[in-house]
């Protein structure tokens, strides 16, 4: 399709032809960068957190393009912008766990000087948690927490093992609740 044409055309025939025209996505993903912008410098102290909020944006906004349905009686509007945000909101809420867990951390890591005793037996306790998870998932539970936590989204991890979203969501669901499990 000419540019001309993508230009003239609307948001919801852009998602419904982008699954067979790279282009018609690629025009719908111009479209609301500027919106991708926007949310992210709501939510932005520092401009590393504002490259990140737009990466995640674009994430979610190029999901909406691929699932958006038009029969279901949202607007591709309201539907990108409810996909970017939960993007965004769920990367600064996982962006704050791992901050809080560095600080926890950091409270037990081995101060400088520390002996090489006590390294390596620190190294021998996180050995022990990390068997002590495997033991405790599945195959298909440590490989959906593998890809996830690689930063593989929902639909790649379906893709590269073979299993429907409502899979990967039980799977990881059942995950996290046996870690706060075996961890609290």
């Amino acid at each position: 399709m000419a540019e001309l044409e993508l230009a003239s055309l609307s948001d919801e025939e852009l998602a419904a032809s982008s699954s067979e025209n790279d282009e018609a996505c690629s025009a719908l993903i111009s479209r609301y960068l500027p919106s991708v912008r926007r949310l992210a410098r709501m939510y932005t102290k520092s401009a590393a957190d504002f490259d990140d909020l737009v990466s995640e944006g674009i994430l979610g906004l190029f999901s909406a393009v691929k699932t958006f349905s038009a029969g279901k009686g949202a607007s591709f509007s309201t539907y990108a912008g409810t996909c970017m945000n939960n993007r965004m909101l769920s990367a600064l809420k996982k962006s704050a766990r791992i901050r809080n867990r560095e600080e926890a951390l950091g409270d037990i890591s081995a101060p400088e000087g520390s002996s090489p005793e006590k390294i390596v037996l620190d190294r021998e306790v996180l050995s022990e948690i990390f068997s002590e998870i495997s033991e405790n998932l599945s195959e298909l539970e440590r490989s959906v927490i593998g890809l996830y936590l690689s930063g593989a989204s929902y639909s790649d991890i379906t893709k590269s093992l073979g299993i429907t979203r409502k899979a990967a969501d039980n799977a990881l669901s059942r995950v996290r609740r046996k870690l706060r499990k075996k961890f609290r």
